[in-house]
This record gives C-alpha cells, structure tokens and sequence, in this order.
C-alpha cells in the first residue's frame, strides 16, 4: 500500500507542481538566479553576506525542520554568501506572543528579511468565532505594522493544514470536539485568505503552504485513505515540512540548478566543454577515454532520510539541485564515470550524450560533502538552536502572565504567578546571550566546510 500512495503521489504531484497551485505556478514568472556572485534574490529581498534571515512562527516553525531545510538549501547553494539564519519559532504561539517579543526576537537581529508562519494557533481550535478572528487581524496587523517600521523584507505565510482524519484516528490519546475537527481547517484556510489579501494590499510578497499540504494529502489518500503528512494533525513531519521548505523556496524564486557540464569535439576533432555554475579545466582524451576538472560554485540540496518519501515525490533533486552531464561523440559502448577515484556507475553512449543528473548519485565527493553539511545543521538545529528556542519560554510565559494580570490587577492568584514567573526571568538575557552566542559559533563551523572543492572526472570505455 506504501508504494502505491508513492507512486499515485509522484505521478499526481507532477500535476500539482504544473496547475493545481497557483502560487508555485506563478514561480514560472520569477528569475530564479542570483543577482550575482555576491548577491542572493530572495522574493523581494537582495542578501548579501552578513544579512540575516529570521523565520518568525509558533511551534511549526519551532520543529526546526523547514527552517533548516531552508538553511541547507542556502548553505550549499550559496556558500560564498554566508548568511545568519535565525529561527524565532516558539511552541503554542499566536500573532499577540510575536508582538511581545518582536524587539529581542526578530528586530535585534537586524534581519533583512522576515518570514511569519502563525495562525495555527490563533484559531484557537474552535469552529469559526467572528471575535477570535478580529482578535487574530487585529494582532497580526500590529504585528506588519511593527515588521513595516524596520528596513526587512517582511513575507506573511499562510497558516498550514489542520488534518482533521489524522485527528479522528487519534482521539483515544487526546479527544477533540466533532464540530471542531469538520470546521477548522477551514478556519486556517479563512484565516490565510485573508492574510495573504492583506500581503496584498500592503504590497508585501506571501508564500501558500496552505495548498500544497491539503492537495498532497488529499490526493494520496485516493490510494491509502489513512495517509497523512500530520500525524497529530497539527504538527508536519519531515515530509511535510520538506513541502514546506519547497514551497518557500519555490514562492521566492530561488535559484535551483547546480550546474552542468557538456564536452563535445569540435572542428578539430579535440575535446572541449562549456559549463554552468563553475569551470572546467585540463581537459583531455580520445576515444574511449574523457577527463576533466571541474571546479563548482556550488553543491546539492541533501535532505535527510526521514524526508526522502517528500523529495522523491517532489523529484526534488532535478528541480532544486541538478547537476547535469553530457558527453557528446562517443564510440557506441558502456562507460565508467569516476570522480576523485570513485566509481560513480556505468553508462551507454546514449545515455551520456542525453545526459545524465549526478545529483541523484549519493556517492559523488559533492554529495558527501553537502550531506556533511547538512549533518552539522542538523546538530545545530538540535543543539544551540533547540536550546535557544526552549529558553525563550521563560519571557513568552512572563508576558502572558503580565498581560493577565494587568487586565485583573485584584487577581490574587494571578498576582503569584506574575511573580514566580518574574523571578524565573531573572537572568534571562545573560543566557540568552550565551545561547545565540554557541548557534552562532556552530553556524561559523558550517561556513568552514561548506566550500565547493574542484573534482577531477574521468568517463572511460568499460565495453
């Protein structure tokens, strides 16, 4: 049954990516390049090295695994534009928490551009209520309208998929109300149309991860009605938030292909290449025999094996990352790739002067090295970064508890939580500090050995 939901996905996805959303459609329009060596288009922000990206949300967004898709994707991509990522998620946030700790947590990071996924839990998981969507608008205006005083780039999202069927099938862990389940996916759809409308009408750019998840699903299930992205029905796993990560990728025009490479003889009879995305050099050989250097700008998107069943339904690989070789006028036969010495795979004339993608081959040095890569990130997401996230509870509960207090001053009890929860900030900043310090010096580690290192290719005749 899991291969069938595979394939149905993979051939459905195809038509997702073509038609179904507009807002991945409309990426067609966008020039996905880079501005140039020094300079990163990112939907309407140009980053150069130093600036900082700040993924502002709620506990989606405190998972850390869109983000550090995200961050993977422009480590390897760009490792010549070092860029801070700061991740300013925090579990069971609404638009009013984000207010509260707008200054330390996205303005001191002088971002240059801010991403905002909230709403999840600003619905407050009840069917529609006029007042606690007024309250939600009225929250996340301030919350542009904080954003609007800074020099960022500031990109709304849409708030993601409710899974109401992986709710149901859960309800003997934690029981939810019937009329709740039928009706708020609805409400985060209601909540993003309206957000995405008022991106609109401030001139903003917004990202849809809204559709892609609820068409995903939706279509999956033909085969396997049980499938699901969201197995708490709120929270996406790493598939799910691979999508995601396509998705914001996708919605801001980011650069995709890696490189590729074509030899050929020319008039001479001698072997030549031209290249995208880094140089060839020292090229020789006859008949059966074509060596190179080649020396790339950059690497492969790798994702992790927990999320390989989304990026093989994405074919994320060849429109994210590829790598792209071809080698004309051959004698008819098979051929043995290397690279540095490692054999890579064998084969025909054909297939080579097609071309082949060797970003699907996991053990190039380039792979390898981008796994590395993404390996590190991920221990810094789980580390520092984790800690960082964690620490921030202390203030977002304090500013609960004081906004609380202050609107039923003669609350005793409230009164008491109100000073234990300011006695449980006290230090706060110094560690703080001491937390954005080590994510910091981890992410400094990551630049160190994300550099492209030139390969030398050899395509030699086997039979």
């Amino acid at each position: 049954m899991l291969k069938r939901t595979f394939v149905l996905c993979s051939a459905l996805l195809l038509g997702w990516t073509l038609s179904l959303t507009p807002t991945l459609a409309q990426d067609k329009a966008v020039a996905p390049v880079a501005a140039s060596a020094t300079e990163i288009m990112v939907g309407p922000a140009k980053l150069t090295a130093g600036d900082t990206i700040v993924f502002l949300g709620d506990s989606i967004t405190h998972q850390r695994l869109y983000t550090q898709y995200i961050e993977d994707f422009f480590m390897t991509r760009f490792p010549d534009v070092k860029l801070n990522f700061h991740n300013s998620g925090i579990g069971g946030d609404r638009a009013w928490d984000a207010v509260a700790r707008l200054d330390r947590d996205v303005l001191a990071m002088d971002p240059s551009l801010v991403t905002i996924l909230l709403g999840m839990n600003d619905g407050r998981y009840v069917p529609f209520d006029a007042e606690i969507f007024e309250t939600y608008r009225t929250d996340m205006s301030t919350l542009l309208d904080g954003l609007a005083k800074s020099d960022a780039a500031v990109v709304p999202i849409t708030p993601t998929m409710f899974d109401a069927q992986a709710a149901r099938q859960q309800l003997q862990k934690r029981p939810r109300d019937e009329q709740m389940m039928q009706q708020y996916n609805a409400v985060l759809a209601y909540f993003g149309t309206w957000l995405r409308g008022e991106a609109d009408r401030r001139g903003l750019r917004s990202i849809d991860m809204f559709s892609p998840l609820n068409q995903l699903t939706r279509q999956a299930r033909q085969v396997d009605p049980a499938f699901t992205f969201i197995a708490d029905a709120i929270h996406p796993g790493p598939d799910g938030q691979l999508i995601m990560a396509f998705a914001w990728l996708q919605d801001l025009g980011v650069q995709r292909s890696v490189s590729n490479i074509v030899v050929s003889l020319n008039p001479k009879g001698q072997r030549v290449a031209r290249a995208t995305g880094g140089t060839v050099s020292e090229i020789s050989g006859d008949e059966s025999r074509v060596e190179f250097t080649f020396a790339g700008r950059s690497l492969p998107w790798v994702v992790p094996d927990e999320a390989q069943m989304a990026a093989k339904m994405l074919n994320l690989g060849h429109k994210m990352s590829k790598e792209g070789l071809q080698v004309h006028s051959l004698p008819a036969g098979k051929y043995r790739l290397s690279i540095d010495g490692t054999e890579i795979g064998v084969f025909g004339h054909t297939s080579l002067a097609s071309h082949i993608e060797l970003q699907k081959y996991t053990n190039t040095p380039q792979y390898q090295q981008a796994a590395k890569v993404a390996a590190m990130n991920a221990e810094r997401n789980n580390g520092p970064v984790k800690a960082l996230r964690d620490h921030w509870y202390i203030v977002r509960n304090l500013n609960r508890v004081r906004r609380d207090s202050q609107a039923n001053p003669n609350d005793e009890g409230l009164a008491k939580k109100l000073e234990e929860a300011e006695k449980k900030a006290v230090g706060f900043e110094e560690r703080l500090v001491e937390l954005e310090a080590a994510a910091q010096q981890s992410l400094d580690a990551i630049y160190e050995i994300n550099q492209p290192q030139p390969h030398h290719y050899v395509i030699e005749r086997v039979q």
